[in-house]
């Protein structure tokens, strides 16, 4: 009996150890995820040059092949640009190596191309900056005519031609530097951009001549308003354009033409080269190109770094985002309601991130007791919460107030609510320290927070509505950055338009509403390819963080299936990537991120949310926050538009 007993305990004691192995199946081993790593996702890129109107040579209006790749950069590591300002090692975990392919165009390319710029040239008067150009004492001509041409259609024109002519594909990043000066069907001109009036007002920025371009590029195959109709990813810079007030080339006077106490370095039109009586001699081209082609195509609009982090509330990211825009009208006189178009932001925005659904709530808040008391310290520059506010920014105020009585405000009718305050007042507030809009961070970690927009009377008299300025600081929240400002990943630093910087104010030159230009309500392809590439990376990061949690749990043999699609999923959304196919790519890589959440769900892996909109959670009566905003602050990176 002794031994039956012992042989009856070794059994139960079989069975209980036995699951592990005889009722849950192993788990997979992956090809693409790695569990608790985050991603990282390099890529060889191949950069076009095409010369257009230029020769190699030394003269003066020639071009230096060599001294130009030597300015350019061979890889780049993009960061999150706000959470690094406060200290944080904050890699997005993608890296590109760059190969430049350099194309001289060929006469019949040259002759084709000006000719079709002459054809589409509309006569018009000279612009302010030509005007000023002509009183400049340095200059060296005087301007005498003018001619507009179509930004988006002369970009157009190089991307249908310059495969079939050239042999070049834009459907890989290209700069054009374009010279039509010395030819005899030369015509002065600037390029304007018609298309796209502003929504709510009407008001057409494209036809105001201090909005008047010499570069263009990244519009969009299925912009609404004026889409090239097929991809191309280009950016032209015409030195023989203009001069132009965006980026100051009218004055070659001036030293510092901001007036900001720093030289300002300014690129000026092509047939300045040569001249050395200027505020700086124009003598290197070849220079000029580098630094266009380093500091503002590929660091701003190519392969950018992005401001805030792309993971929105991780590790649980939103598939369901919502613009909860909040009206203070201090100004009785106006409906400000009059000035935002939903549906025009919704089908905007969707596109930046079509792997998401978009809406947009709009309520009317109080301007009266202690929310206008907080604007008016705001606008007046002083405290309403004694030392704490004075430590944090301009918005310090605004920004302890909403964080105190957020759940006024938002409902949880989303995955994620990005808070939106919009301040619409009087002249009386027009000297307030800020008028436009900011995307704050969280004055802690670098994480975003809220949107503040202050909107005086004399901004609307002038034409200008809400949705653009709505869109362009969303785009800020969901982490997208100027393209005027930005980071050099070689040179490890953050730079911007003054002083050195100044001539990357010609990022602005592109489609985007990201800039500061009015003339373009849409996100460029540039926006879309770095949006998409940076999501793709984070729901990869995400899935794999969740996935060591999964194995973590003796349950997890339960959803092997689910686990081996979404590595095949996962591996999909690299090999997309590869292809420069970013969009599907993020697409595929939330589909793993999709099926590894969902495994986590079918086994009980609790999965929570961490930024602090997304942790609003509505049940019933029952409302609560899951973090607690950590009030010790440090300076931090602040951009406004």
């Amino acid at each position: 009996m002794k031994n039956l007993s012992m042989i009856l305990v070794f059994m139960v004691v079989t069975i209980i150890f036995a699951p592990a192995k005889s009722i849950f199946a192993a788990t997979p081993s992956f090809t693409t995820l790695h569990p608790g790593q985050a991603q990282t996702i390099n890529q060889n890129l191949t950069v076009n040059i095409v010369f257009v109107g230029f020769d190699p040579g030394t003269g003066p209006r020639d071009i230096s092949p060599g001294e130009i790749l030597g300015i350019l950069p061979s890889e780049y590591r993009s960061v999150n640009r706000v959470p690094s300002a406060y200290g944080e090692n904050s890699p997005t975990g993608l890296g590109f190596t760059y190969n430049y392919n350099l194309v001289y165009a060929d006469v019949a390319f040259e002759n084709a191309y000006f000719q079709y710029l002459s054809s589409i040239a509309t006569p018009g008067p000279l612009t302010w900056a030509q005007n000023h150009y002509n009183d400049q004492h340095a200059k060296t001509l005087n301007i005498t005519q003018n001619y507009q041409i179509n930004g988006t259609t002369a970009e157009k024109w190089l991307g249908e031609n310059a495969g079939p002519r050239l042999g070049v594909d834009t459907k890989k990043y290209t700069i054009f530097f374009v010279n039509w000066y010395g030819r005899s069907d030369f015509k002065f001109h600037v390029y304007i951009h018609p298309d796209e009036p502003d929504p709510d007002t009407g008001l057409n920025w494209g036809l105001l001549d201090a909005d008047d371009t010499v570069a263009w590029g990244g519009t969009t195959a299925d912009d609404a308003e004026s889409g090239l109709g097929s991809l191309h990813r280009l950016w032209f810079y015409d030195f023989s354009a203009g001069p132009e007030f965006w980026a100051g080339n009218f004055d070659v006077d001036d030293q510092d033409v901001d007036g900001d106490g720093y030289a300002d370095y300014r690129i000026p039109p092509v047939w300045e080269y040569g001249n050395t009586s200027g505020y700086r001699p124009f003598t290197d081209l070849s220079e000029d190109m580098g630094l266009l082609s380093r500091y503002v195509a590929i660091n701003l609009l190519f392969t950018s770094s992005p401001l805030y982090k792309t993971a929105i509330s991780p590790p649980k990211l939103p598939s369901s985002v919502q613009l909860d825009i909040n009206l203070y009208q201090q100004d009785t006189q106006l409906n400000a309601r009059t000035l935002l178009k939903p549906s025009y932001v919704q089908s905007k925005i969707s596109k930046l991130q079509p792997y998401n659904t978009f809406s947009t709530e709009i309520k009317n808040a109080r301007f009266s007791g202690r929310a206008a008391d907080v604007f008016n310290c705001f606008a007046s520059s002083q405290s309403c919460y004694g030392q704490t506010s004075n430590v944090l920014n301009l918005f310090g105020n605004l920004f302890i107030y909403d964080r105190d009585h957020i759940l006024q405000f938002l409902e949880g009718d989303a995955d994620y609510e990005i808070p939106i305050f919009i301040y619409t007042t009087t002249n009386d507030y027009a000297s307030a320290p800020f008028i436009g809009g900011v995307a704050d961070s969280n004055h802690a970690d670098g994480t975003q927070s809220y949107i503040y927009i202050h909107w005086p009377r004399f901004i609307t008299d002038f034409g200008e509505g809400l949705s653009e300025e709505v869109l362009h600081e969303s785009g800020h929240h969901l982490g997208m950055s100027h393209p005027h400002d930005g980071y050099d990943s070689e040179g490890n630093f953050e730079y911007g338009p003054k002083g050195d910087g100044y001539f990357v104010w010609a990022g602005d030159e592109s489609a985007t509403i990201m800039g500061y230009m009015f003339v373009n309500g849409d996100y460029s392809q540039f926006d879309r390819d770095n949006m998409s590439r940076n999501m793709t990376c984070s729901y990869l990061t995400e899935a794999n963080l969740i996935l060591a949690k999964i194995l973590a749990s003796p349950r997890a043999g339960q959803i092997t299936g689910l686990l081996a699609s979404a590595d095949q999923s996962a591996g999909n959304a690299l090999a997309k990537y590869q292809t420069m196919n970013y969009s599907d790519a993020a697409f595929s890589a939330k589909d793993a991120y999709t099926k590894v959440l969902t495994a986590a769900g079918q086994i009980h892996v609790p999965v929570e949310k961490q930024a602090w909109p997304a942790d609003y959670k509505s049940n019933g009566d029952s409302f609560m926050f899951d973090n607690v905003i950590d009030d010790r602050r440090s300076p931090h990176l602040m951009k406004t538009r």
